[in-house]
């Protein structure tokens, strides 16, 4: 398999994992919180008990982090209720995130996958992709989850569709190139910087 190719499957992976994401947070957005409980206490049930009946493909995997991540993102989003608000809270999340990638969790997650020693728990913090018998971590759980927090505020603070989808999916698709040439690289910080700039933007643009 070439590079080429291979890395156009990882572009492929993380815009279509946060496509889904952004449908999935459209679509909890549209109704009430009280169906929203609802659905989610279903949807954990359904992705627990299919996990304890099936083998944890990386199919049913990827679809267990994609729902987990759209649920965690959407409940979390209530909480929040301004852009500035939205920006601090990715700006913690991004220091937390170089913290984790260069001396934490995540450097010790990726150390371990590089020498095939995380079997099936990598399969449920990341959307992955099999390659060899390996498994590939393209997109972690917790940056689809603040992907989803990011869309569904800047949505509800007054943000234009193609906005509240590109640039958070720019920020993310940034960070994977940037870890395609030097090396992994934590995406927060991208996402963090991405809506911040186009918040002050906006902001300026009203004044």
């Amino acid at each position: 398999m070439s590079r080429a190719f291979a890395y156009s499957i990882l572009l492929l992976i993380v815009t279509g994992s946060c496509l889904l994401e952004y449908g999935g947070a459209r679509w909890l957005g549209s109704l009430s919180r009280a169906r929203q409980n609802q659905l989610a206490v279903f949807l954990f049930g359904a992705g627990a008990l299919a996990v304890a009946r099936w083998h944890p493909s990386i199919i049913l995997t990827n679809g267990v982090v994609l729902l987990a991540a759209l649920l965690a993102g959407a409940f979390l989003s209530r909480q929040i209720g301004t852009a500035g608000a939205l920006a601090t809270m990715l700006m913690v999340a991004a220091i937390v995130d170089l913290l984790s990638a260069y001396a934490g969790p995540s450097r010790w997650l990726i150390d371990q996958a590089r020498r095939g020693h995380t079997g099936y728990a990598l399969q449920y913090l990341a959307v992955s992709w099999k390659l060899k018998d390996r498994v590939v971590p393209v997109i972690g759980i917790s940056d689809l989850m603040f992907f989803t927090l990011a869309v569904s505020v800047v949505r509800r603070v007054g943000w234009h569709e193609m906005p509240a989808l590109l640039v958070p999916l720019g920020a993310l698709l940034s960070a994977l190139v940037v870890g395609l040439w030097a090396g992994f690289t934590p995406a927060l910080p991208f996402l963090a910087a991405g809506v911040l700039l186009m918040s002050r933007q906006a902001g300026a643009d009203v004044n």
